[in-house]
Parts: structure tokens; sequence; C-alpha cells
């Protein structure tokens, strides 16, 4: 009996992990997600002829950040921190822009 009950115990808690580790961003993905939206962004915008993404810091198990940088034909280079960012209902990677700065 008490054997049954450990190893539901420990059945229990490893379900519980898998699903607490559900909605973590896994860097790498994060990260990819970002360079192939900075690289859309890149190619819909008008002069942009290059594009870079880095550095990227973990702000949450739920959220990493990236500075892009798109540079213009004209040497004008944008700035802007992009964010990717897994809800916790769902398994996927949400992306949004916030503080594009251009100088």
């Amino acid at each position: 009996m008490r054997l049954k009950v450990a190893l539901a115990a420990v059945v229990g808690l490893l379900a519980l992990a898998v699903v607490a580790e559900a909605h973590v961003v896994p860097f790498g993905l994060a990260k990819r997600e970002i360079r192939r939206e900075t690289a859309t962004l890149c190619t819909n915008t008008n002069g942009c002829v290059n594009w870079k993404v880095g550095p990227c810091k973990r702000q949450s198990y739920h959220r990493i950040d990236c500075v892009s940088r798109l540079i213009g034909e004209n040497g004008v280079s944008c700035s802007f921190v992009v964010i990717a960012r897994a809800p916790s209902h769902l398994y996927e990677v949400r992306i949004h822009h916030k503080r594009i700065v251009c100088g």
C-alpha cells in the first residue's frame, strides 16, 4: 500500500513539473522567432538594407527581450526592443515591439 501511494505521489509530481514547464520560453526558439520577425520587418520597410538581433536577455521564465536593429541605405540605424512571451494558457511565442529609437 505504501509503495502505491509513494508511486502515485511521484507520478503526480512529475506531471505537475511538466505542466509548470509547459509555458517557459526556450531561449533558442525565442531568438529564432525574433530574428524572423526582424527580417520580415526589414523586408517590408523601404530603404532597409540590413538588420541584426542581439543582445538578448531573459526577463522571466515567460519572457525574453532582444535588441533589434534595422540599418537603412542612408546610414540611419533604428533600434528597438522585441519581446518574446509565452502566455500561460498556450504553447506559442508571441512577439511585439517597444521603444523604437532612430538616429
